[in-house]
């Protein structure tokens, strides 16, 4: 990922844009680790697997519906939709 950063970032953004990367790397372990917490508790049983799962699959909707409405992804494909 770091590499993809720093082929497509402006050469006068890059380390804005690697900055902008690692924060939400830490954002994202963050957010599962209050999941994880909030699912689980206390207990280590395995009861808050349903409520986990649950979170990860909203999740993962979101982001694949944020994916395919995200219209700047089509100028990064080369000629015939291949990558560039």
């Amino acid at each position: 990922m770091q590499n993809a950063v720093y082929r497509q970032a402006d050469p006068e953004r890059v380390a804005s844009s690697a900055g902008l990367m690692r924060t939400f790397f830490y954002l994202g372990a963050i957010a599962a680790s209050a999941a994880g917490g909030i699912a689980f508790g206390g207990s280590t049983a395995g009861d808050g697997l349903p409520v986990l799962a649950a979170v990860m699959l909203v999740a993962s909707t979101l982001f694949v519906l944020l994916t395919l409405a995200d219209r700047s992804l089509a100028r990064l494909a080369g000629p015939e939709g291949a990558p560039s």
